[in-house]
């Protein structure tokens, strides 16, 4: 995310001085995977300043500043799913090493000027902490033998992931859109703050049938694929035994005269 946002004063002495802190543009992945690393980046430009610190927020809570004056001048502050390496932070970089969920959020930098002026400039993005595991997702109800055009009763569940996956169906590699033949079931809490999501089909059974299912977080993806048996003689079993049933109930019936 990029942004500029620029603060200017005017200081009356013999006469006018206009002096502007901008800060350019802050570097802040909007993806991470959790346990990862990440290095963020604050590009400010004092224009004839000193500057007098330099602090970052994640959630509006700090966890890191620079102040020059200050020996050491680096200092972190203790934030649940933060953890900075100050051998590898700086006035205009803070890097945090091994993310967990709890590191997504809103961070911020904020810039200060030294006297007189203590002016200030800022900028923010936020970062979202995903976990996607290498398991498959899982296909239930495809185990049974399928009548020709008979509604399929399958589902797909997702591995425990965060945020909760995207997933979609395709049947002979052409994905599933008719909403009619779809039920969203949607995702349900684990543990460790996880989620599972589950979508369902019942689309008609075909001859030669296989179905994927697609789990996705952002560019990331499982799937797994099934084959679906399907036997016609079970429709035309189905049918005989009806006419079979149908005409035994005729001739139970009592005659009326």
């Amino acid at each position: 995310m990029k942004s500029v946002l620029v603060t200017c004063f005017l200081i009356l002495t013999y006469a006018k001085v206009s002096i502007c802190l901008r800060v350019v543009g802050i570097s802040v992945p909007s993806l991470k995977q959790r346990g990862d690393s990440v290095t963020m980046t604050c590009d400010y430009d004092l224009e004839g300043g000193r500057l007098y610190s330099v602090k970052w927020y994640r959630d509006n809570e700090e966890f890191y500043r620079y102040m020059p004056r200050l020996r050491p001048p680096q200092h972190a502050h203790r934030l649940e799913g933060v953890k900075v390496d100050l051998e590898k932070s700086s006035a205009r970089r803070v890097h945090l090493r091994d993310l967990t969920l709890k590191s997504r959020g809103l961070y911020r930098c904020e810039v200060s000027e030294e006297a007189p002026s203590f002016h200030s400039a800022q900028s923010e993005a936020f970062m979202e902490v995903y976990y996607f595991p290498r398991d498959n997702p899982r296909i239930s109800g495809h185990e049974q033998v399928y009548a020709i055009e008979e509604p399929l009763d399958v589902n797909c569940s997702s591995a425990k992931a965060f945020p909760a996956p995207e997933l979609q169906w395709l049947i002979n590699g052409e994905k599933v859109t008719d909403k009619a033949f779809l039920v969203a079931y949607g995702a349900r809490p684990v543990s460790q703050g996880l989620l599972v999501s589950t979508l369902g089909m019942k689309a008609p059974a075909k001859p030669k049938m296989k179905i994927t299912c697609i789990a996705s977080i952002g560019n990331h993806q499982r799937e797994r694929t099934v084959l679906i048996e399907t036997n016609s003689a079970i429709r035309r079993a189905s049918m005989y035994s009806f006419i079979i049933l149908t005409s035994l109930i005729n001739f139970a019936a009592p005659k009326t005269s």
